[in-house]
């Protein structure tokens, strides 16, 4: 009796369950890899008997357990690199006949022979089966491909034993997707380190794929200032080479949490688990991938790992120096979260504009203090539009002060503000102009108080652009 079905063929109950393998002793994807995972000594054997040379188009290899779990290996394919041939499943199918009908009546579940990984036709493929399957001495369930692409799409969602074995050898947590409460994860999570700071919200770092010294020099201002103010908080970066070590590294050893997110599985990087010197840093390290375990690099995972970065984040901080990526769009998909951005000097006010526009804010250096005002980042109400738009920050050493000034110091209040700019840099000198373009220059006087040692012709320059002498 045939009977075509749709389903998981694993749930449904059946004496025999059919395979479908290739003849070189790999199961590493669809069904296949589902039966290795269901079956680990059913695969040995069959790797034995490939080995053997006794697994061959045309030919059933049949397996049994002592405790009557009864498989029978379908071979579609002949390597597994080639598609598979309709003159191998007709030979199988005649086989597969004999060898049920010399069984008596049973149960048994049989796949879409080819249709999947194999590319064949599904509906002649069927045609076939009915053919020569017509009249058995057995009740075949057949189900449709769109079964074996859901037996498959959760194999490879599920490690197999090895698999297992080697991510604690490593040691890794496998945490299932329903425990997950706070992430949406496609399968299982691998987890190194403590649970607690990956759970905990983290502030989602974005630097460039080469950090230069000025970058690294901002990321080490803004990671002691963090552990100054705000110790309870965390930073996870998406791991992409080296660089994001040293990076990660900056903030550890400050004493600052650091989660790292792998866009690839976790055994095709084994060493990265040891490349850390944990005993040398002070913030804890956790080591996160969402990816398969043997899941190599790809655009996919990428995206899948930038989406799990983002759902646990309550805060973005981009250090690259040219976030020319960060535009509308790529502002747009951190939803309501605090977005920053570190001003540097050389950050083009095109570019810084469209990001504030956007609702990013910039961070430049108090003016008190010179340290990097991070107040916006980690949640704290901004203090004043001038001190978040002081100097950039590469020059994170110096403590000079942006101000505007107005013509009226013998009223000082809070809009009346003075600056001496003889110490100052070009840059922050630059800076204060920028910051007084930036305010309501239609409202604001400015007097300046020049040395006595000032040129002439300086002077005579201010005169032209329309200053005057104060009588």
């Amino acid at each position: 009796m045939l009977e075509f079905v749709k389903g998981d063929m694993f749930d449904v109950h059946a004496d025999v369950r059919v395979n479908t393998v290739n003849c070189v002793g790999v199961m590493g994807a669809g069904v296949a890899l589902a039966f290795k995972q269901r079956y680990p000594d059913m695969f040995k054997q069959y790797q034995r008997d490939c080995r053997d040379d006794r697994v061959k188009p045309g030919a059933m290899n049949v397996w049994k357990s002592l405790t009557g779990d009864w498989v029978i290996n379908f071979p579609t394919k002949r390597h597994w690199r080639n598609s598979s041939r309709y003159e191998d499943i007709d030979a199988g199918l005649e086989d597969l006949r004999s060898y049920l009908d010399s069984v008596g009546p049973v149960t048994v579940t049989l796949p879409a022979l080819g249709c999947g990984h194999g590319g064949l036709d599904w509906a002649r493929v069927s045609r076939m089966i009915r053919e020569k399957l017509d009249g058995v001495n057995a009740h075949v369930l057949i189900f449709e491909p769109s079964a074996s692409r859901h037996v498959g799409h959760e194999a490879n969602a599920q490690p197999t034993e090895d698999e297992r074995v080697s991510a604690e050898q490593l040691g890794y947590d496998m945490i299932q997707r329903e425990t997950l409460p706070t992430f949406d994860v496609p399968g299982q999570l691998y987890l190194q380190g403590s649970r607690e700071n990956f759970f905990r919200p983290w502030i989602a770092l974005l630097p460039s794929r080469k950090p230069g010294e000025r970058e690294l020099q901002a990321l080490q201002a803004i990671a002691s200032e963090l552990m100054r103010v705000a110790t309870e908080k965390s930073v996870a970066i998406i791991y992409n080479s080296r660089a994001s070590e040293e990076v990660a590294s900056l903030f550890l050893n400050e004493g600052i949490d650091v989660v790292f997110l792998l866009p690839f599985g976790i055994l095709t990087r084994k060493t990265l688990a040891k490349s850390i010197p944990r005993q040398e840093i002070s913030g804890s390290l956790s080591i996160a991938s969402a990816a398969p375990a043997n899941g190599k690099w790809s655009r996919q995972l990428y995206a899948q790992t930038m989406d799990l970065l983002r759902q646990n984040a309550e805060a973005v901080l981009s250090s690259d120096p040219e976030p020319e990526w960060l535009s509308e769009k790529g502002l747009s998909t951190w939803g309501e979260r605090r977005v920053c951005f570190i001003r540097y000097e050389t950050m083009p006010l095109g570019m810084r504009n469209a990001l504030e526009a956007s609702g990013a804010r910039p961070i430049g250096r108090r003016a008190e203090d010179g340290a990097p005002n991070i107040d916006f980042l980690i949640g704290r109400e901004r203090t004043s539009i001038l001190e978040n738009s002081d100097s950039s920050i590469a020059e994170v050493q110096s403590k000079e002060v942006v101000a505007a000034a107005t013509d009226d110091e013998s009223q000082p209040n809070q809009n009346t503000l003075t600056i001496s700019l003889s110490d100052a840099s070009e840059v922050v000198r630059r800076e204060v102009f920028d910051a007084v373009m930036s305010t309501l220059i239609d409202q604001i006087t400015l007097t300046i108080t020049l040395p006595h040692t000032v040129k002439e012709e300086d002077r005579r320059q201010l005169l032209y652009l329309g200053f005057k002498e104060k009588k």
